[in-house]
């Protein structure tokens, strides 16, 4: 600067006041010169503080890989510069959320750290703008041009002005977080570098985004710098694990290749042990077809030994017929496997049987084919059931009989299902195939078939048992038709039941001729019976009329007959009995008609069973001989039960009667009456002559006596009655006899009555 020289300036009074002036301008130029020198200062300070703060965390940077340290020290320092009331980094994640990774804030302000926003909070149309290096300088949250959601997001914070610099990575990937539209070339927006003022509002100088702007790039070296020294750490430390693995594989290889030498060993042992024990016939050929191997199984199936065939051509193709197994036996050597080929060959004895044949090339160590391997399986047996299988199948096919095939299934599980049918079986029953497919044999059954015979068929299957039962089914038509079926379970290899075969016949027609033939046999029996019916009138009615007009001629034509009063009784009591025989005759003879033709009343009611057997024994004792001792016991406790009081009486007067009648040398006759818990028996127990075996079987037939009653008599009736009159109850009747030892009749009945 040049200075003025006041040496020259004439001091005259117009020279003093040009002299002030000059003075007064200079003073100004000099003041200005100072202010201006003075702001120029402050300035190259202010720069001085930047670049000293950016080379400070540059250093910090370069010297500390610790990315969290580096980053708190920045947010320290910076709010310390810019004296702002909160510095934070705003990390954004792939999700679109963020968080602040560090923070420093004044004491009265809240917090930021640690709590991650919304993809809302910075949406993802701004992260383009960031990208490209875009920065946002808010002077006043409330006047500047931004959005309500977001002014009142960061008045929750205290905010009053903020400015936001974009932390940019230049080389890195980022495809999963850039979207369609943002080119390949846009750097990766990292997070953000934020300062806010919540005092106060704030006009963000120029100097002051440069500043945030060269830390945000410092910070996005040290992001950058950390992840590639974590890399580095993680690279050093797989190649020390790599290092650390080989020398460890290098050390094992030796054990392993010791032990590998070891293992073939034994795997050449155990291979051969497996040839040996194989139960398929295994040999080996070299290249020009000598055997090498022959296993004790090829010695058995083929009948050559091994030492008529090793390094002998192979025996078993030598036959000019197959020349087919030397394009195959090339076909092996030049790299191909056959894993399942059936053939025929020839045995040493000329026997021919069927194969399967399997084989592969053999391989060297230099990985070339040096031979072959073959293992052969004998099929012979295996074919001829096949065969058999197959003439089976024809049989079932083109059979009359309809077959029908279901999956075995436990005894009380659903009914099994139809895996297959006949053409036969659907035209028996007028279904299709298609039809009947995983239904059950149920769909042929109806009202009038029998449970009866359905139960004997379920027994049977549950003891494993074959079973032929003849029942009514149903066609799909709804008509009926006789079905004669036969069961028999299937089993596998294990002897597991796996299947039932049945095998229906309508037997329709052998049943109406069955039942014609039925009707000439009761016609025959109903003629046999009448003939028994007139021998036996004529010969019951005969005694007793006889006796009655014997009597009666005696009493009128006999005064002294009339007026002895023991005569005129025995006479009167032999006329009565003869009498009463006759009603009893009569009486069995029209409860049999009514029960055969469904007349006959069943009446149950509640009765005193005890009382009744009680009071009927009393009654039979007044007109029993002396030779008979009647008896009466009940066991249990006694109850009252349903019976018929009429049939009852039926049935005990022809039982006890029975009894005192075949037991003519006298003795014991008793009646018991034994009480269970939803049942009655009633037992009478004879010292008679007992019934012959070959009269048992007709025990419940008319009119038919057993050939040792010899004269005594008796219609044939009584047990036909009592055996009508115990199935009225839904009871039942058992028979036990010994002939000159006696007889047992003990019928059971329910003690409620059955619907």
């Amino acid at each position: 600067m040049i200075m003025p020289d006041f040496s020259i300036i004439s001091f005259t009074p117009l020279g003093v006041s040009f002299s002030i002036i000059t003075l007064g301008v200079i003073y100004y130029f000099l003041n200005l010169e100072v202010t201006r020198r003075q702001r120029v200062e402050v300035v190259l300070r202010q720069q001085t503080e930047r670049e000293r703060l950016v080379n400070q965390i540059a250093h910090h940077i370069r010297k500390s890989l610790d990315l969290e340290e580096v980053l708190t020290t920045t947010v320290a320092e910076v709010r310390e510069f810019l004296q702002a009331d909160r510095v934070l980094i705003y990390r954004l994640w792939e999700n679109g959320t963020g968080s602040a990774m560090t923070e420093t804030v004044l004491p009265e302000y809240t917090k930021i750290l640690g709590q991650t926003f919304p993809p809302e909070v910075f949406p993802q149309e701004y992260h383009q703008a960031y990208s490209l290096g875009k920065t946002r300088a808010i002077a006043n949250i409330e006047q500047a041009d931004v959005e309500p959601c977001l002014a009142d997001f960061v008045k929750q914070f205290g905010v009053k002005a903020k400015l936001v610099v974009p932390i940019l990575q230049e080389n890195r990937q980022a495809d999963k977080q850039r979207d369609s539209k943002t080119p390949a070339s846009t750097p990766y927006l990292w997070g953000l570098l934020i300062a806010h003022q919540c005092d106060r509002t704030r006009v963000w100088e120029s100097w002051e985004i440069e500043l945030m702007k060269q830390l945000a790039t410092q910070v996005a070296i040290a992001i950058q710098q950390s992840e590639l020294y974590k890399q580095l750490q993680t690279l050093n430390a797989e190649l020390e694990d790599r290092v650390q693995l080989r020398t460890q594989e290098l050390a094992e290889a030796n054990v392993s290749l010791r032990a590998e030498i070891a293992e073939r060993q034994r795997t050449q042992a155990a291979l051969q042990a497996l040839i040996t024990a194989s139960p398929r016939a295994i040999f080996t050929l070299d290249l020009e077809g000598n055997v090498k191997i022959w296993n004790p199984a090829a010695e058995r199936m083929f009948g050559w030994t091994e030492a008529e065939v090793i390094d002998h051509p192979n025996p078993i193709f030598l036959d000019d017929q197959l020349e087919e197994y030397n394009t195959l036996q090339l076909s092996i050597l030049q790299g191909t496997t056959y894993t399942r080929i059936e053939l025929r060959c020839f045995k040493k004895d000329g026997t021919a049987i069927d194969i399967v044949f399997s084989a592969a090339p053999l391989h060297d160590s230099d990985d070339s084919i040096n031979g072959m391997v073959a293992v052969i399986a004998d099929i012979t047996h295996q074919k001829k059931q096949e065969e058999q299988v197959r003439l089976l199948q024809s049989v079932v096919v083109n059979t009359n009989d309809g077959v029908v095939i279901t999956e075995a299934q436990p005894i009380g599980k659903p009914g099994p299902q139809i895996i297959y049918v006949n053409e036969a079986f659907t035209r028996i029953t007028g279904y299709s195939l298609e039809e009947v497919l995983g239904k059950t044999p149920r769909i042929l059954q109806g009202k009038k078939t029998s449970r009866t015979e359905l139960d004997k068929v379920w027994t049977a299957l549950s003891r494993r048992e074959p079973v032929t039962v003849q029942v009514i089914n149903y066609r799909k038509d709804g008509s009926e038709f006789w079905n004669e079926f036969s069961i028999v379970p299937v089993t596998d290899q294990t002897g597991c039941y796996t299947h039932w075969i049945s095998v229906q016949r309508d037997i329709t027609g052998r049943k109406r001729l069955d039942e014609i033939r039925m009707a000439l046999e009761r016609e025959r029996e109903l003629s046999v019976l009448k003939t028994r019916f007139f021998s036996m009138a004529s010969h019951e009615f005969r005694t007793p009329l006889s006796t009655v007009l014997a009597a009666a001629q005696l009493l009128e034509n006999c005064q002294d007959e009339w007026d002895n009063s023991s005569k005129r009784l025995r006479n009167l009591q032999r006329i009565q009995l003869s009498v009463k025989n006759m009603v009893q005759m009569l009486d069995d003879i029209l409860t049999i008609n009514r029960a055969e033709t469904g007349k006959l009343e069943f009446n149950p009611k509640l009765i005193d069973l005890e009382g009744f057997c009680a009071y009927f024994v009393e009654e039979m004792r007044l007109t029993t001989d002396e030779k008979h001792t009647l008896s009466f016991v009940c066991q249990g406790e006694a109850v009252n039960a349903w019976v018929d009081e009429r049939l009852l009486r039926s049935i005990l007067s022809n039982l006890l009667l029975n009894a005192i009648k075949y037991s003519p040398e006298g003795g014991n006759v008793n009646l018991s009456l034994e009480f269970k818990s939803d049942r009655v028996i009633l037992q009478v127990q004879d010292q008679g002559i007992g019934i012959l075996l070959a009269d048992q079987k007709q025990l419940f037939q008319p009119f038919h006596r057993g050939k040792n009653v010899r004269s005594i008599p008796g219609t044939g009736l009584g047990l036909v009655v009592v055996k009508k009159c115990v199935d009225l109850h839904q009871g039942h009747i058992n028979i036990t006899t010994e002939v000159g030892i006696g007889t047992i009749c003990a019928v059971t009945l329910p003690l409620a009555a059955k619907s």
